[in-house]
């Protein structure tokens, strides 16, 4: 696959998760440039991938990890690496932004490997054994973060929607 058809494919639903992941929606851009960089530097190697969507998505979580080090290296602000709900909100609001809203700041109480688990499987439609290569972790310990997060979210969202 090449990379414009991979940006047309995988470009907002990676650029959803960089946002959610990092916590800032323009510092989310300039990290989907970087994952795209690295792509062009895979080269003909793209076109092998059976898996693209593993790929690029391992690829995303990689750079997200490298910025997230280099911002708390540079100490700039020493902003927190939880994600802002206002973040989230403004990469995936849809038509019912209250109701988003609640959600947002929902998911931005969990911890980020819970909340990472959250964001790829209900909003990005991965399966577990996705994330599980995604993150470099066995699938039951994907599957158990998203459980936990999911009675979180059942607990600090009940009785509000």
């Amino acid at each position: 696959m090449d990379i414009a058809r991979l940006y047309d494919r995988y470009g907002d639903s990676m650029y959803r998760y960089l946002a959610a992941k990092i916590g800032s929606a323009s510092d989310a851009e300039d990290v989907l440039q970087e994952v795209f960089c690295r792509l062009v530097r895979y080269g003909v190697r793209l076109k092998l991938l059976r898996k693209p969507r593993v790929f690029v998505f391992r690829v995303a979580r990689n750079e997200a990890n490298r910025f997230l080090r280099s911002r708390l290296q540079n100490n700039s602000a020493l902003r927190s690496m939880e994600t802002s709900p206002d973040s989230f909100l403004c990469s995936y609001a849809g038509p019912d932004v209250p109701t988003e809203r609640l959600v947002a700041d929902a998911l931005a109480q969990l911890p980020g490997d819970q909340r990472e688990a959250v964001v790829l499987k209900v909003f990005e439609g991965l399966t577990f054994r996705e994330i599980a290569a995604v993150c470099d972790d066995p699938i039951p310990t994907v599957a158990s973060r998203y459980r936990y997060a999911m009675d979180k979210l059942r607990g600090l969202l009940e009785g509000k929607l």
